[in-house]
């Protein structure tokens, strides 16, 4: 699917979607000191902010009220409709396909809830501004610097105080907390030097393999659960482990495409397999930092025992979530989504590649990680760069006409490319070179 297919990006968005791109940007270049006349987006921002408050309390007014003259009937109907709500059931695909999808039990209001308006403050009042600044630029791999808010914008219905809030929130917890920037910059390598056991053990079982691709172009991951055993690592290994595969899984993607697909397959799962952490774990990372980066799960060959390890695990899912995931038990369901050479051997496709072959990187691709002065000059390139970026992004804002928003716009996402240029450029100055370049699966 091209850029020009997808809604919701850079290059396709309508005038509502676009004016939400541009608060987004107003707020955090307000933040970061950045001169910029947003008056006019703002504005905007803030009626319809006043407009949703409104509405709000009237309707909470109109709800006391109503409810004064009519409680039995109301409250009788409440407890009725709660009591009696039954949940969507799941669907196959078609008549004859054994595949189904998911609904989840967590409602969009309880995901929403959590995203609630001004609270960007809250979530950067331990970091600076030019952290925060930083950390953007630094959490750009090959997207294009719009595509990635307007990831969070997707994920928060274009809610613009709900997008700030999430995006902070997230940047922080890159800062402050997960530092992935520093996971996937020093590799496998990073995990042998810090002689980080458990982690080491999760890379060499190969437990998640990045190989191959769906019929949209996502990268798969597949994840074989029956190599995992929770006294294996610490909660703080599989963690790093995680996010190693995360953020390899995000050098596989090319623009347009910005969501991965993941494969559990369940076969040769026991109990002793079982471990709730690291699934709630992934779950709030893919809910609450890599939003809109899941294009498919799939939960393959489930066996009679995980019915009720299900029935614990949707109930932590949001329903965006929730939705993307579809329970298949042969290679045929798998088609549907998957081209035969890349659904494996074992579970009947035509992938021959060897999911258990793991060799340590030696260090001899990483011939460009000392180099200073010539990732100086890589990097003194892209700090123009984003001040260019940034400079356009002002232009669009401030522009009081079509055509002229329409130039800053273009001239943005030729500079989107152009820092995906300096990013594929940069990256063997800055991090150590994976198994899947060795293997040479992985080129930028």
């Amino acid at each position: 699917m091209s850029s020009q297919e997808q809604p919701g990006r850079i290059e396709t968005l309508n005038e509502e979607q676009e004016t939400k791109l541009k608060q987004v940007w107003a707020h955090l270049f307000n933040f970061w000191d950045i001169p910029v006349d947003s008056r006019k987006v703002l504005t905007h921002y803030h009626d319809s902010l006043r407009r949703n408050n409104t509405v709000s309390s009237e309707a909470s007014h109109a709800t006391v009220e109503s409810g004064a003259k009519k409680t039995g009937k109301l409250f009788g109907r409440f407890r009725k409709s709660t009591k009696t709500e039954k949940k969507e059931p799941i669907k196959p695909r078609s008549r004859h396909s054994r595949t189904s999808s998911v609904t989840s039990t967590r409602s969009r209001e309880s995901i929403e809830a959590a995203y609630t308006p001004n609270m960007v403050h809250d979530a950067l009042k331990e970091l600076q501004p030019e952290e925060i600044r930083n950390n953007l630029w630094d959490m750009l791999r090959v997207d294009y610097p719009d595509n990635l808010v307007l990831r969070f914008l997707r994920a928060r219905k274009w809610d613009t105080d709900k997008t700030m809030y999430m995006l902070a929130n997230s940047l922080r917890w890159r800062l402050k907390d997960a530092r992935p920037d520093d996971i996937i910059k020093r590799g496998e390598l990073g995990a042998y030097e810090d002689d980080k056991a458990g982690y080491v053990k999760n890379i060499e079982l190969r437990k998640a393999v990045i190989h191959g691709f769906d019929r949209l172009g996502h990268p798969i991951v597949y994840v074989r659960p029956r190599k995992h055993l929770s006294s294996d690592q610490t909660e703080a290994e599989v963690h790093d482990y995680s996010l190693l595969i995360i953020e390899q899984t995000r050098l596989f993607l090319k623009e347009p495409v910005d969501a991965a697909t993941i494969l559990f397959d369940l076969s040769g799962f026991t109990m002793s397999n079982m471990d709730y952490a690291p699934v709630k774990y992934l779950i709030s990372c893919f809910e609450a930092h890599y939003p809109e980066c899941l294009g498919k799960l799939f939960i393959h060959k489930a066996p009679w025992i995980f019915p009720p390890i299900w029935n614990i695990i949707k109930n932590w899912l949001d329903p965006v979530v929730a939705s993307k995931i579809v329970f298949t038990k042969t290679a045929k369901d798998l088609a549907e989504y998957v081209p035969e050479e890349y659904i494996p051997k074992d579970l009947g496709g035509d992938c021959t590649y060897d999911y258990d072959a793991y060799e340590k990187p030696d260090g001899s691709l990483d011939t460009k990680l000392n180099k200073k002065a010539e990732l100086e000059e890589i990097v003194t390139e892209r700090k123009a760069l984003v001040d260019k970026f940034i400079q356009a992004t002002v232009s669009w804002i401030e522009a009081t006409d079509d055509e002229t928003n329409a130039k800053w716009l273009a001239a943005k996402i030729e500079l989107g490319k152009e820092l995906t240029e300096n990013y594929i450029k940069m990256d063997p100055y800055i991090r150590s070179r994976s198994f899947y370049e060795y293997e040479g699966t992985l080129s930028l």
